[in-house]
């Protein structure tokens, strides 16, 4: 189920993007009326896919919370509802989807809703099947942190700092690993590790400090090869 976070600190109107939501689809929503909350929450590994946010709050305000939400999750949809117009060029600096003046009525809440939910749907179209001892689970690329291989298991730690264990593999590690491998923001820094830049922290030493889920080790042989993959992916071209 597609995963929202409404936050307003006027509590009225927080209520009322609520229900305009529901009224839209079945979504899993989660309201907040302070941002410091939604901030401790991300900060802790919460993760939604859509999230809609007033810009004028009490620190952290709505951009500043982008901010935050943008250093672990580089796809999640934002859309933006304000008394103010004059914060737009701040709002596109963190990719919002869209930047919408109050009084926001429910016609216009699901039009944006529309756009918003195309980006969503093909971020979550890719998704990794893991086997576990109570059955598959579908995993979407961008909630997986990194994966291990333990004891002839694969065990994937996802951005709220869950573990999720495979049952024992029948094929070799790189073959289970192959789908996350294609994909342009995960490297293989460690024979026993697959890892997604967009939860890597920092890099020092022979170590990938994660945002969520600790530190994960770099071989000496790939280290090189790691940093410099690491800098292009983080460097590159963003589309206008």
């Amino acid at each position: 189920m597609i995963k929202v976070a409404i936050c307003d600190d006027e509590a009225a109107e927080a209520i009322k993007i609520d229900s305009f939501v529901r009224a839209y689809g079945d979504f899993d929503i989660r309201v907040y009326t302070s941002s410091s909350e939604l901030a401790r929450d991300i900060d802790d590994g919460a993760a939604f896919d859509l999230y809609l946010l007033d810009v004028v709050m009490p620190k952290p305000d709505g951009i500043e919370l982008a901010q935050l939400i943008r250093e672990l999750d580089e796809t999640a949809v934002i859309i933006y509802l304000t008394n103010r117009d004059d914060r737009s060029l701040d709002a596109f600096r963190v990719y919002a989807s869209q930047y919408l003046v109050k009084p926001v009525d429910l016609d216009t809440l699901q039009r944006a809703l529309d756009i918003a939910l195309i980006t969503v749907k093909d971020r979550n179209a890719k998704i990794f099947i893991l086997k576990t001892k109570d059955g598959t689970e579908a995993i979407p690329f961008h909630r997986i942190v990194y994966c291990e291989l333990e004891d002839r298991t694969l065990n994937c730690i996802t951005a709220d700092g869950a573990g999720h264990r495979s049952t024992t593999l029948r094929v070799p590690f790189e073959e289970a690993v192959s789908p996350l491998l294609a994909d342009s923001r995960f490297i293989r820094p460690h024979t026993s590790f697959v890892v997604n830049m967009d939860y890597v922290q920092s890099i020092e030493g022979n170590t990938l400090f994660m945002r969520v889920g600790g530190s994960v080790p770099i071989a000496q042989r790939a280290k090189g090869e790691i940093k410099e993959k690491y800098l292009q992916y983080f460097f590159r071209e963003e589309p206008l």
